[in-house]
């Protein structure tokens, strides 16, 4: 492959090139094919992903309930309450995928599309901005690749309905226009627009206009005060409108309820940046090799500078002065390499400051991936550069060109074969948990399979079948409105706010389940404790678990870059509601007394003294489906499953191909659980137990030809103290269920 682009793509400024060795065209266009390959696979991911049904990731949702929420103008910042709380982010992205809701169907795949749209603007800026730099086409395709390749790093985040890579894409575009705008006005307040949009989009830009302006007094130093003015107006005079529109919450969800979150200062001074290192181990060595050389062309520099300041007449002001100028003249002629090291840095302290905010993820890291992908793209010298070997600098430059481009092709390649995983070694140190913090690439902890798929579009039609009004999906509200409600508080909302606004939002909501305004509710993994009492009453109508999850795939919840994956269940509870009884059929017992209802105790107190309901207070997780409020259950006592004992049914009989049906479950394991027939004889035979975990399955018993007329009775028997069975609704068919 070679590499034209040193001679065919300079401008008319451009110091003149010779053409590249073999090497180095060898070099780049290894680079330059890494990057296309880092290019194509994250298309495919993000085509792959873009129309999943639902959540890619669990706060999706409160996305689209905020974007919902605008385009019916409802508040969006006011006070907390059951039927919404924002999240503490500035309003442009949700307000922008409302506004594109009234030309496309609001839903996942739009919000989702906004954000690939800005990472293409965002590959785009780091092209663009490599090419300001007068840098050649393996440069500027580098630093694409090496944003694109850190996807897996940063949490699979930037193809989500969240406002990241927006904000990203915003802030890219104006620090570019800031680079360009010294001979432009119009680029000076279009930079300003887009930072400011940039805030309004999440408010961690304003770190990013802090360092823009001291770089911008490098970049644009006569112009840059109007980029400040402009941001001022557009963002301080905006949050002075939003807190006279909002009655003063503008200010208290997007700044106040942030300061309310716990810091976490190991995550800032060590864990921050021992993950970029883990997960980037080339460019820390590629990051080390420009700084020496940085630092030894400086040293260059400044001797050059005492010598010549040497020369000139001797004086404290003149030599200041003369030594001011010197440096200032030095800082100029590399403004964009300083200016763009600059933002990197600020990238890297945006990531760490992000990802050391309680609840923080690592999509936190988003901002120091892109600036620094940026400042490898424009610091790696070209080494074809003519005016070097004038310098005598065409040796060393050629020496680290060629390192450079070697570290950067072996980090695409590494990114493209391992998933990091820093826990390991934050919990066992580096040298116990090295080994175990490093995972091969899956394409399953990305790419949603046909299963999964099929999954997520059988729950989906479950929702849209609920009655929305009544529903409470506490970590996916935008579950309430696909089901065609209005949306309800998420579980994140709640956790936001202070805590007595956090206690009367509980108590509202415990208040609407008493009084049947919420008559279902979704669960992900354990109820959680405050309003686990109001619903010891209520059951299990549903329950996912395993495959048939429909989890996210990014961040919490996920497989995604979990050395511990999260495997709590999903449960739709609700109140007790009994099975349908099929014709033919009669009732043996269903519990619905409170009582055994002819059961006996043979041994052991496993079973205890009556039935239970499937949401026990002893410290279970819930039981169930099942009919009923009642079920039977050898966790009945005290001890929970580590209680054995063994009960016995009342005799019932039969004919020949007549049967029992029942639902049988486990709590996850059926070894030293038993259920069995026993004949008046003696025979016994045992039933399959179905594999389930704290589920019920039906289970038949066809009465064979030698039992026909006898009294059988139902033996359950828990030998286990790691273990227990449940059993509900024994029916009997007289016909067999075959003729049902």
């Amino acid at each position: 492959m070679t590499d034209t682009d040193s001679s065919t793509e300079t401008t008319a400024t451009s110091p003149p090139r010779a053409a590249p060795g073999r090497a180095l065209k060898i070099l780049r266009g290894l680079v330059l094919g890494l990057s296309i390959l880092w290019a194509l696979i994250i298309a495919v991911v993000f085509a792959v992903r873009v129309g999943f049904p639902l959540e890619l990731e669990w706060m999706e949702g409160g996305t689209l309930q905020q974007a919902w929420r605008v385009q019916r103008g409802l508040p969006v910042y006011g006070p907390p309450s059951p039927a919404f709380v924002p999240f503490l982010y500035t309003p442009l992205y949700p307000a922008l995928v409302a506004a594109l809701g009234f030309v496309f169907p609001l839903g996942l795949p739009l919000a989702r599309a906004v954000s690939i749209l800005a990472v293409i603007a965002t590959c785009a800026g780091l092209w663009r901005l490599c090419a300001i730099e007068d840098k050649p086409r393996a440069h500027r395709a580098l630093a694409v690749g090496l944003f694109l390749s850190a996807y897996v790093f940063s949490f699979r985040w930037l193809d989500l309905a969240r406002g990241d890579s927006l904000f990203l894409a915003l802030v890219l575009w104006g620090l570019i226009l800031l680079r360009e705008a010294e001979d432009s006005w119009a680029k000076t307040v279009l930079a300003g627009v887009l930072i400011a949009a940039a805030f309004w989009t999440k408010q961690t830009a304003a770190v990013f206009v802090l360092a823009s302006g001291v770089g911008g007094l490098l970049v644009a130093p006569r112009r840059v005060w109007v980029y400040a003015g402009v941001i001022a107006v557009l963002a301080g005079g905006g949050v002075l409108l939003g807190q006279h529109l909002t009655e003063g919450w503008l200010w208290t969800w997007i700044y106040e309820m942030h300061q309310t979150h716990a810091f976490n200062e190991v995550r800032f001074r060590e864990k921050t940046w021992g993950m970029f290192v883990h997960a980037s181990p080339f460019m820390a060595l590629l990051l080390t090799a420009l700084v020496g050389v940085a630092l030894g062309l400086a040293l260059r520099r400044a001797k050059q500078l005492a010598r010549a300041v040497g020369e000139q007449p001797r004086g404290i002001l003149a030599i200041s002065a003369s030594w001011l100028r010197g440096i200032w003249a030095g800082m100029r002629a590399t403004r964009g390499p300083i200016y763009w090291a600059l933002l990197a840095f600020t990238g890297l302290l945006v990531s760490a400051l992000g990802y050391s905010t309680q609840f923080a993820e690592p999509n936190a890291f988003i901002p120091g991936v892109c600036f620094g992908a940026a400042f490898f793209g424009v610091a790696l010298p070209d080494s074809t550069l003519r005016r070097d070997e004038l310098a005598g600098l065409h040796g060393p430059r050629r020496i680290v060109e060629h390192l450079g481009l070697a570290l950067v092709a072996a980090q695409l390649i590494f990114a493209l074969l391992v998933e990091p995983m820093y826990q390991p070694i934050q919990s066992h140190g580096l040298e116990a948990g090295l080994r175990h913090s490093y995972a091969w690439q899956d394409p399953r902890r990305t790419l949603p399979s046909r299963a999964q798929r099929e999954a997520a579009r059988e729950l989906r039609a479950t929702i849209e079948a609920l009655d929305g009004d009544r529903l409470l999906a506490l970590h996916r509200p935008w579950w309430p409105i696909l089901a065609g409600g209005d949306g309800h508080v998420g579980a994140m909302g709640i956790t936001d706010v202070r805590p007595e606004q956090r206690r009367e939002l509980q108590r509202a909501i415990l208040d609407q389940i008493r009084s049947g305004e919420i008559r279902t509710i979704w669960i992900e993994g354990n109820i959680p404790r405050w309003f686990a009492g109001r619903l010891s009453r209520w059951t299990v109508h549903e329950r996912r678990w395993g495959e048939q999850r429909v989890r996210p795939m990014s961040g919490w919840m996920s497989e995604a870059g979990m050395v511990t994956p999260w495997r709590g269940e999903q449960l739709l509870l609700g109140p007790p509601r009994d099975r349908e009884l099929p014709p033919g059929a009669s009732i043996l017992a269903d519990f619905e007394s409170g009582t055994f209802e002819g059961f006996e105790v043979v041994s052991g107190i496993a079973f205890g003294r009556r039935p239970s309901r499937g949401l026990s207070r002893r410290g279970l997780p819930p039981i169930g489906p099942h009919g009923g409020a009642y079920l039977l259950s050898s966790a009945a006592s005290g001890r929970r499953q580590e209680a054995i004992g063994e009960v016995r049914s009342p005799p019932f009989r039969l004919p020949a191909g007549g049967a029992l049906e029942l639902l049988v479950g486990t709590s996850g394991t059926d070894r030293g659980l038993e259920a069995k027939i026993v004949g008046e004889d003696g025979q016994e035979f045992p039933l399959d137990l179905p594999r389930t975990r704290m589920d019920l399955r039906t289970v038949r018993f066809v009465v064979p030809p030698a039992l026909a007329g006898q009294p059988l009775r139902l033996h359950l028997r828990d030998r286990s103290k790691q273990a227990a069975i449940f059993v509900d609704d024994l029916w009997l068919f007289m016909d067999g269920p075959s003729n049902r």
